[in-house]
């Protein structure tokens, strides 16, 4: 998967997220910030990426993806 793809798969879901993905092949390093994150825990805006990226996952087009998530400062 390459990171033009991460970036159109997140934004897809959360037009207004600043993705910053690093990395190759199905390892990444992804970054998110979106005012959509406002008031939630740090678990609630990890799990809303995951479900975004869960059929990726799934085919292993992704393996292993950590995440940074946070609202915009």
């Amino acid at each position: 998967m390459n990171p033009a793809e991460i970036v159109s798969m997140i934004q897809n879901e959360i037009p207004d997220a600043e993705v910053h993905p690093k990395g190759e092949g199905c390892n990444f390093k992804i970054t998110v910030v979106s005012s959509e994150f406002a008031g939630k825990t740090m678990l609630q805006q990890h799990q809303r990426v995951n479900k975004i990226l869960a059929p990726s996952l799934a085919s292993g087009a992704l393996h292993a993806v950590t995440l940074v998530t946070r609202t915009p400062a």
